[in-house]
């Protein structure tokens, strides 16, 4: 099965299609919809996508780009870029080190419900029999459930970043080092430090290693690369990140968050993704696609090739 993550401009793009009824586009969705029907293709949601058709003002539109989105996804989700990824990317690398059996981490990103889509895990307190909270639980994670809450006319994740003012401070002070070697060093060892260490000492603590476990062994900056690619999705938003801030030319946009979550996941945990062209280019240069075995487009000749 291929796992199939579309950016938002390709969601909008592919509905339009649908609806006309004929060309290029109606026929594509409709050779994805056999794809997924022979149980050869998946499309997934992500709360990146909900949260920018949400944003669309006229109400009849909204919900048609929602309906068409679900219905296309079969209720298929991605888990957002979070804390619980980026913990769980840490504890594998440590438990393949101690030669133990690791999380298939796609089995827990990758699925269906409202409560996957939002990266939660759904909890029936009370004294409940166990059977009768593991029915209720099922209809929160219905399709049906899902259908009717991104239907509702409440606005999904508000809060959807306004700190980019803020990042771009920061990005200005860290950007000021010439020496482009130097400047890399410096980014990524405060990424380190910020988001992943502390993961790290948790696990240790947890597990009573020592501190010298798996960092001790690094001699120089290419082994601490080498240790940080085996975290997909950080290692993908990191890099995503360090390819856009290096041209301060362009200015951190609300938009840019957006695309950075949507990609993170979609790049590090799906087989192919049809995005738009910066981040596409972004993510390329960082050599992403190679990584982590996903084809990453903006090419619609490329995706047809790719779902074939």
């Amino acid at each position: 099965m291929k796992y199939i993550y579309l950016d938002q401009n390709w969601w909008i793009s592919l509905e339009k299609g649908w609806y006309d009824g004929k060309g290029e586009l109606y026929e594509l969705v409709s050779k994805i919809n056999d794809g997924i029907d022979k149980g050869d293709l998946a499309v997934v949601l992500s709360l990146v996508n909900v949260l920018e058709a949400r944003k669309i003002k006229n109400k009849e539109r909204r919900e048609k780009l929602l309906k068409f989105m679900v219905d296309f996804s079969r209720g298929n989700v991605i888990r957002p870029f979070n804390d619980w990824v980026t913990e769980t990317e840490v504890l594998n690398v440590v438990l393949k080190k101690l030669c133990q059996k690791d999380i298939n981490i796609k089995t827990k990103v990758i699925g269906k419900g409202i409560s996957l889509l939002v990266g939660a895990e759904p909890k029936i307190v009370g004294n409940i029999p166990e059977e009768k909270k593991k029915e209720m639980i099922e209809k929160v994670n219905s399709f049906e459930t899902m259908k009717l809450i991104l239907a509702s006319k409440e606005r999904l994740g508000e809060e959807a970043i306004k700190e980019a003012e803020r990042f771009e401070e920061v990005r200005k002070k860290e950007r000021t080092i010439k020496d482009k070697k130097i400047q890399y060093k410096v980014v990524m060892g405060r990424f380190l430090h910020d988001f992943i260490f502390p993961k790290l000492i948790l696990i240790y603590l947890r597990l009573g290693l020592p501190k010298e476990f798996l960092v001790g062994e690094f001699k120089n900056e290419r082994d601490w690369i080498n240790f940080f690619q085996q975290f997909p999705a950080s290692y993908s938003y990191f890099s995503l990140v360090d390819r856009r801030d290096r041209d301060l030319s362009k200015k951190i946009e609300d938009n840019d968050f957006y695309d950075l979550f949507g990609f993170t996941m979609g790049v590090s945990y799906c087989d192919i993704f049809f995005g738009e062209k910066r981040f596409v280019s972004l993510a390329k240069q960082a050599k992403l696609d190679k990584l982590y075995n996903t084809i990453i487009t903006s090419s619609l000749k490329e995706f047809k090739k790719a779902i074939s």
